[in-house]
Formats: C-alpha cells, sequence, structure tokens
C-alpha cells in the first residue's frame, strides 16, 4: 500500500524492483547493482562481516564531484544489507539519473523512504559517543564536539524553516568521548576514518529481525576535508550529520525532485542546508518513531 509522500519499494533478492514514486507523480526506478559483492560493500564500510543472526545496513554517500561509478552507474549514494546469512540486497540506490537541481520546495514536499528497520522503543535515548581522537587535524577539536552535539538535537527538536508539527519521539544522550571505532560492538559511536571506494560518510546499522540493535557513523577524513566554521571548500560536519542521522533513524536517500529535504542523496563542499528539516524528513520520523 502507497501512502501520500512515502516512497514504496519492492524488493527481490536477485531483482530490485525500487519503483520510486513520490507525490509528484513522476517515477524512477533504479535496478540491482551486480558488482555490489558482499567483499566490495565490506570495503566500502571498512569493517567486519556481522556475526550470524545479525544483518548490517550500510548507507554510503559519496561527494558530488565524486560518485561511485559501478555497473555503468553514477551513484550518489546507496543502501544495502549484508544479509544474515552472508548475501547482499540493494535497497536502494541513487544516480545521476535521478537526481538534478529542479525540486519542490522543503517545506511542500511530504517524501520520505522507509528502509524497513527500526528502533525498539525501549531503545530510547539512543546512547553514543564520539571517538574524539579521530579527529582530523584541520578541526578543532573543542568544536567539533559541539558540533556533533548539535547534529544529534536535530531530529529530536525538529529543527526547521517549516511550519507544523510532527510528533517526533526520537532522542540522544551523549555518553562522552570512547577510544573505540565504527564496528559491531554494541556501542554507538561517531568518528573519522577510511572509507572505501571515495565515500564520503558511511552509516552503518546493524540488525536483528527488524529492529535495531546498533548504529555507527564514520566520516571519511583520509579522502576529504571538514569544516565546523562555513568553509566553502570542504565539507561541512554539521550538515553531513544531519543527514547521516536520518539514516539511524530508517530513513533512505532521495532523488530528484527531492533536493529540498535532508534526505536528499547529493552532498557538495560547502552545503549547510541538510541541517534543517523538510516536511518529508518530518513525517518519516514522525513515522519511524517509536
Amino acid at each position: 500500500m502507497h501512502h501520500k509522500g512515502i516512497v514504496g519499494i519492492t524488493l527481490a533478492t536477485s531483482v530490485l524492483l525500487a519503483s520510486l514514486l513520490t507525490s509528484t507523480g513522476s517515477a524512477s526506478v533504479t535496478t540491482l547493482l551486480p558488482s555490489l559483492t558482499p567483499a566490495l560493500l565490506l570495503d566500502i564500510a571498512q569493517v567486519d562481516a556481522p556475526p550470524a543472526g545479525v544483518g548490517l545496513q550500510v548507507h554510503a554517500d559519496f561527494p558530488k564531484r565524486s560518485p561511485l561509478l559501478l555497473d555503468g552507474l553514477t551513484i550518489h549514494s546507496f543502501t544495502a544489507d549484508l544479509t544474515p546469512q552472508g548475501g547482499v540486497i540493494v535497497r536502494n540506490a541513487v544516480t545521476s539519473d535521478n537526481t538534478g537541481p529542479d525540486g519542490v520546495g522543503e517545506c511542500d514536499d511530504p517524501t520520505f523512504v522507509p528502509t524497513g528497520v527500526k528502533w525498539a522503543a525501549g531503545t530510547m535515548p539512543i546512547g553514543w559517543k564520539l571517538n574524539l581522537g579521530s579527529t582530523p587535524q584541520e578541526l578543532d577539536r573543542p568544536r567539533t564536539t559541539l558540533t556533533m552535539r548539535s547534529a544529534h538535537r536535530i531530529w529530536p527538536r525538529a529543527e526547521s524553516r517549516c511550519n507544523g508539527a510532527d510528533k517526533i519521539s526520537f532522542s540522544y544522550d551523549y555518553l562522552g568521548r570512547t577510544e573505540r571505532e565504527a564496528k559491531y560492538d554494541k556501542h554507538n559511536v561517531v568518528d573519522f576514518g577510511k572509507l572505501g571506494q571515495g565515500a564520503l560518510a558511511v552509516n552503518y546499522t546493524w540488525y536483528v529481525g527488524r529492529e535495531i540493535v546498533e548504529v555507527d557513523l564514520r566520516l571519511n577524513k583520509g579522502d576529504y576535508k571538514w569544516t565546523n566554521i562555513g568553509e566553502r571548500y570542504r565539507y561541512d560536519v554539521r550538515n553531513v550529520v544531519a543527514h547521516e542521522l536520518g539514516h539511524q533513524f530508517g530513513l533512505d536517500d532521495l532523488g530528484n525532485p527531492h533536493a529540498g529535504l535532508t534526505m536528499y542523496a547529493v552532498i557538495g563542499k560547502g552545503e549547510i542546508n541538510k541541517a534543517s528539516l523538510g516536511r518529508g524528513d518530518l513525517k518519516g520520523a514522525s513515522a519511524l518513531s517509536p
């Protein structure tokens, strides 16, 4: 069943038929990426395979100017699961064919995409720690801590330029610093580090059944420069983290014509607009609230 503003996704293990139905009546179709093997997925994410019975959902975002080239497609982002059985299911891929500069206004666009896994009510608030020692040299560490904490307040506080309220019950609890890195260890961690194939950022969602059990987030410091002070030629930490946290709630990426929303896939240098939630972002977070 399709509801207004929700993007419907039909999955099969051998063929992905992701018919992206938007509230504007337009549609685009993504196809399975046959070259995205378990080994390549883990290389992009730079993590080990999860233990038996645990699934890993990887949301990988690539910069506007350096998309992933795979199976003849120019890919700005993808969402793929490494299933407990060891196979790969591609849930979504936003390509150059379904992105563009034009779109619906952020407060007029109700579209969102659920990924199929969500938090249980008893897991709130989501405790997380920051690996401050992984901060790249170009960033001031105290400011980075403040920026990360500020980004984690965007969704729970429904920070937006749009009128109207959507009930959101997500909440975060900052638990301080850690030396842990992104991997499956029952700790929710944000860090900077290495990612494969030029990925800008990756959100990791480990799940059992349909319930999320851990989320980590990594920003690529090996290939890209970051900023906490709005520098035009670097990637804005708060902007990118706001987008990645949408994945932690169970929201997937969007292509054209949804450029006004936080969950729009394309990310450019100096961009800061994703730190303000649009109508579809708010509705999605409300719908997925435990």
